[in-house]
């Protein structure tokens, strides 16, 4: 049950939003100044705090900063009987959620608390994915081959470019991936990972392009595909190589013009992605052999990765060793056992 802390010198608004907001269930706090606000506050956070401006003492854009000084993660909404434009950029600008004006509407107000209340929790599952993310898909290594990467990640991460990541199997290419999308502008949007060779030939078309009802036996229902799903995000393409000429061409076509049909539609759909793909495969070699399209080579590889395997930079064993003894540790909540260096 979420809690709410309403806090207002008027008594009949107090006791007015306690019952609407306690019949919505939530779990409701009361305060007629800052003053009891603050002593409320050292007793337990709530999850929001509905904010009068006007009140005898310390008023409520003094309140917002202490609030936002010590318990940042608090949505605040400010309310006001008679504030200005100035009033109300002040405390949006210190980190008010919203602002609403007296009279107050109850519909609205309880609108404007569900909507603050939601993006406090995408806010703090966002950071909760993206500290599990990080921790998760750390990339390893103090060696120069792997500090060269990791600096052109941070280069590399920040832009729009495509990046074709090549390395054998198990060299992290997916970490590196993941990192890149960390790193960019586009980190609170999706991060969609397809494994090109674990898609049947006959299903990949649907995987990527989604399918409308009725495309084929089995389709009950229209479904998004890969593209759809990763717009305005990254969609990461693992072991490209291993793509059908054919699929490789519908791939290119994305690419060049940004939009598709799903299998069995007719509607063009535009998509807004960044593509990072990776392959074990020499893909020159690929294409010398007819088997990978040398247009499709080319608008991949805007920026080329390379992740070198553990046996050329044997330096940084010792950190990966170190590493999984903490991880296991972590995972079954036992003290990490200690290295015999020799």
């Amino acid at each position: 049950m979420k809690t709410i802390l309403i806090v207002d010198d008027e008594k009949d608004i107090r006791d007015s939003l306690e019952g609407v907001f306690t019949d919505e269930g939530y779990s409701v706090l009361v305060a007629e100044d800052s003053e009891a606000a603050l002593v409320t506050l050292k007793k337990g956070l709530p999850d929001l705090i509905l904010l009068d401006i006007w009140m005898p003492g310390m008023d409520g854009i003094e309140m917002l900063k202490l609030i936002k000084e010590d318990y940042p993660a608090i949505a605040v909404i400010m309310v006001s009987g008679h504030a200005t434009i100035d009033t109300a950029v002040k405390a949006t600008k210190l980190g008010a959620y919203d602002f609403i004006e007296k009279p107050l509407s109850l519909d609205n107000t309880v609108l404007s608390v569900a909507n603050a209340l939601e993006r406090s929790r995408l806010i703090q599952e966002n950071t909760a994915l993206r500290e599990s993310v990080e921790r998760d898909f750390t990339l390893i290594g103090h060696s120069k081959a792997m500090q060269d990467l990791k600096e052109d990640i941070r280069r590399v991460g920040p832009t729009d470019s495509w990046v074709l990541i090549t390395g054998e199997n198990g060299t992290g290419k997916e970490f590196v991936a993941r990192n890149t999308h960390l790193s960019s502008l586009r980190v609170d949007r999706p991060f969609i990972e397809v494994n090109c060779a674990a898609i049947p030939e006959e299903l990949i078309e649907s995987e990527l392009f989604g399918h409308e009802k009725g495309a084929f036996t089995g389709a009950l229902k229209a479904k998004k595909g890969k593209f759809d799903q990763a717009d305005k995000g990254t969609i990461f393409l693992d072991e490209i190589g291993d793509m059908s000429l054919k699929t490789q061409a519908k791939i290119l076509r994305i690419l060049q013009e940004q939009s598709f049909e799903r299998v069995g539609g007719n509607e063009l759909i535009m998509v807004d992605v960044r593509v990072i793909a990776a392959t074990n495969k020499d893909l020159i070699e690929e294409m010398k052999e007819g088997r990978f399209r040398e247009d499709l080579y080319y608008r991949l590889n805007v920026i080329p990765f390379h992740v070198p395997p553990l046996r050329e930079r044997k330096d940084d064993i010792p950190l990966f060793v170190d590493f999984y003894i903490k991880d296991f540790a972590r995972r079954t909540a036992k003290e990490a056992p200690g290295i015999d260096e020799a």
